[in-house]
C-alpha cells in the first residue's frame, strides 16, 4: 500500500527540482489568478476559506457558463458529475465537449480558437499542450486558487509526483495544472504460458534454475530479458512440436511474431533514457530547454534494440506497422506487452490470464516508470467568476468520493492517498473474489497502489518544442528498429540522432 507523504517535507526538495525543470515557458505569463479576482476575494477571506464550512457555492454571485473540453472515450462518468454539481452551485452551467480525436488534435483546435472567445474554461490536456497555452498567456495560475479556496480539496491527498508535475512550467514552480486522467505504463504476460515454465534446460542461471514465478518478472531487467529469457524461450519453442509452442513464432498471419512488445515508441526511448541516466532533455542554466539525448549511451541502447528486433525478440508499436502490440499479445504472437494502465481492457483475453508486471528496469540504473495521461487546466476569459467556477467544478470532480470512483470505473490511477485508503478500494483490488477482466484490473490496482511504482514515476521537463522532442526520439526508434542488422551502422544511427536533434531544434526557436 501507498504510503502518504508530507509534503511539508517533500515540497522543499521538489523545489529546487522543479527551479531546474523549468523551461522557456518561464517568460510566459498567466493573466488570471485568484489573487485576482475582485468578486471571490470580497466574498470570502483566507481565514473563512480555510474553513469547511465555508459555502463555496456563494462565491458564484452570477449566472455563469463554462465548457469542459474532454474525451469522448470518458463515457458517462463525468456526465453525472456535472449532474450532481449544478444541483449544489445552481448557478453555474457546465457544458461537456467530448472530443473523439487525439489530445493533441483537440489541443490544436483550442490554440485555433484564441483569436476568438470561443475556446473552452477546462481542459484535458498534457503539459507540453499546457504549455503551448501559457505561450498565448492563457492558463490561470492555481496557487492562490489551492490556497484560498482549497478548503474541500486537501492538497496532502495528492500523489506529490502529480502535483510536482503541473509545477514544472516555469522556474518559480507555479502550479498551472492539476492531476485528472493518470497512468503509467505495465508489463501484461501471457500467465498460462509464463508462470511455471521451467527453462533450465535452456539456461540453468534463469531464475536460479527454479520454474519461472512472478516474483521473477516483478525484478525483470533488461538485461536478463533479452541475454538470457529472450534467448531460453527461442529454445524452448523451436524445439517444441505444434501444440506445445510457447506463442506463435511464424509471420505468416496477421500480427507480427515477437516475444516482447513495447506499445509507444517516445515513452521507450524516454524511460530507458531515465534508468540508465544517459539523458533526454533537461533546462539549462539560464532557464531554457535543452537538448541531451544525442549521446553514446543512447545510441548504444537504440542500436542493442534494432539488434533485439532483428533477433524476433522485440517489437514497439512503431515497428508493428503503426499497430498497438496488445494486438499481438492477445493473437499469441507476442508473450509480453508493455502498454498504458489506462488501457487494461486492451490487455485482457477469455483464451488465457493476463498477468502484470512493472516494466523492465536497467539492471544498474535507476528505478523509473513514466508519469503519463493527461491533466487539466483552467483558461482565462478574463472573468473572475468563470474561473472560479471552473475552479469550483475541478475541486468538485477530483473529490474525494468522485475521485475514487472515476479510478474504480475507468482504471486510470487514483490521484488521491485516499482512494488506497478506501473499503472500495480494498474491495477493487481484492484479487481473491475478482474473475476476468476484474481481475486483472485489481491486479492493476494493486500494482499502481505500491511504492514500487510511485516512487518510480517520473516526468520529463515541459518548455517550448519538448512536444517536438518527444515525437522525433520517438521516431528514432521507429526507423532505427525497421533497419536490417546490417543497414543499422553508426553512421545510421547518428543520422537518426542528428536529424532528431535538428527537427527539435528548430522547433524550440
Amino acid at each position: 500500500m501507498l504510503k502518504k507523504k508530507s509534503l511539508l517535507v517533500l515540497f522543499p526538495m521538489a523545489a529546487a527540482l522543479l527551479a531546474a525543470c523549468a523551461g522557456a515557458s518561464s517568460s510566459a505569463s498567466s493573466s488570471s489568478s485568484a489573487a485576482s479576482s475582485s468578486a471571490a476575494s470580497s466574498s470570502a477571506g483566507s481565514s473563512s476559506a480555510a474553513s469547511s464550512s465555508v459555502d463555496y457555492s456563494s462565491l458564484i454571485t452570477e449566472d455563469v457558463t463554462i465548457e469542459f473540453v474532454s474525451n469522448s472515450s470518458y463515457g458517462t462518468v463525468i456526465d453525472s458529475v456535472i449532474e450532481e454539481f449544478q444541483k449544489d452551485f445552481p448557478t453555474v452551467t457546465v457544458t461537456n465537449t467530448k472530443e473523439t480525436g487525439s489530445y493533441s488534435d483537440y489541443a490544436a483546435t483550442v490554440v485555433s480558437e484564441f483569436s476568438t472567445t470561443a475556446y473552452p474554461d477546462l481542459v484535458v490536456a498534457y503539459p507540453d499542450a499546457i504549455n503551448t497555452f501559457l505561450q498565448y498567456g492563457k492558463v490561470v495560475a492555481l496557487d492562490d486558487y489551492i490556497e484560498n479556496y482549497g478548503a474541500h480539496w486537501d492538497v496532502d491527498d495528492i500523489i506529490p509526483a502529480y502535483i510536482e508535475e503541473g509545477q514544472g512550467y516555469d522556474s518559480d514552480g507555479t502550479t498551472y495544472s492539476l492531476p485528472f486522467a493518470k497512468s503509467t505504463e505495465l508489463m501484461y504476460y501471457n500467465k498460462d504460458v509464463l508462470i511455471g515454465l521451467d527453462l533450465s534446460q535452456q539456461d540453468a542461471t534463469i531464475n536460479d534454475g527454479d520454474e519461472l514465478d512472478e516474483a521473477y518478472f516483478n525484478n525483470l531487467t533488461w538485461e536478463e530479458l533479452f541475454n538470457k529469457l529472450c534467448p531460453a524461450i527461442e529454445k524452448y519453442n523451436n524445439a517444441a512440436d505444434a501444440d506445445h509452442k510457447l506463442y506463435i513464432s511464424d509471420n505468416s498471419g496477421s500480427y507480427l511474431s515477437s516475444i516482447f512488445g513495447y506499445d509507444s515508441d517516445d515513452n521507450l526511448f524516454i524511460t530507458l533514457a531515465q534508468q540508465y541516466g544517459y539523458g533526454y532533455t533537461s533546462i539549462n542554466a539560464s532557464g531554457y530547454g535543452q537538448l541531451d539525448f544525442v549521446n553514446d549511451g543512447m545510441k548504444s541502447l537504440v542500436k542493442n534494440l534494432n539488434a533485439q528486433k532483428n533477433k524476433g525478440y522485440f517489437i514497439t508499436k512503431g515497428s508493428n506497422e503503426n499497430n498497438y502490440v496488445n494486438y499481438n499479445f492477445l493473437a499469441n504472437t507476442c508473450l509480453f506487452s508493455v502498454g498504458s494502465t489506462g488501457g487494461i481492457k486492451y490487455q485482457y483475453s477469455d483464451s488465457f490470464e493476463t498477468n502484470v508486471a512493472p516494466i523492465p528496469q536497467a539492471e544498474d540504473g535507476t528505478k523509473a516508470v513514466i508519469n503519463q495521461g493527461p491533466s487539466l487546466c483552467i483558461l482565462d476569459h478574463g472573468d473572475s467568476q468563470r474561473s472560479l467556477a471552473a475552479w469550483l467544478f475541478y475541486t468538485y470532480l477530483t473529490s474525494p468520493e468522485n475521485a475514487k470512483n472515476w479510478a474504480i470505473e475507468t482504471g486510470y490511477s487514483p490521484i488521491r492517498y485516499s482512494t488506497f485508503e478506501s473499503s472500495e478500494w480494498a474491495t477493487y483490488t481484492n484479487e481473491e473474489s475478482a474473475t476476468g477482466l476484474d481481475l486483472l484490473k485489481a491486479k492493476v490496482g494493486t500494482l499502481v497502489s505500491s511504492d514500487s511504482i510511485s516512487d518510480a514515476l517520473f516526468a520529463s521537463p515541459v518548455f517550448k518544442g519538448s512536444d517536438t522532442a518527444r515525437t522525433q526520439v520517438g521516431g528514432i526508434v521507429t526507423s532505427a528498429l525497421s533497419l536490417s542488422a546490417a543497414e543499422c551502422t553508426d553512421a545510421a544511427v547518428n543520422d537518426l540522432f542528428n536529424t532528431a536533434y535538428n527537427n527539435t531544434l528548430a522547433d524550440m526557436d
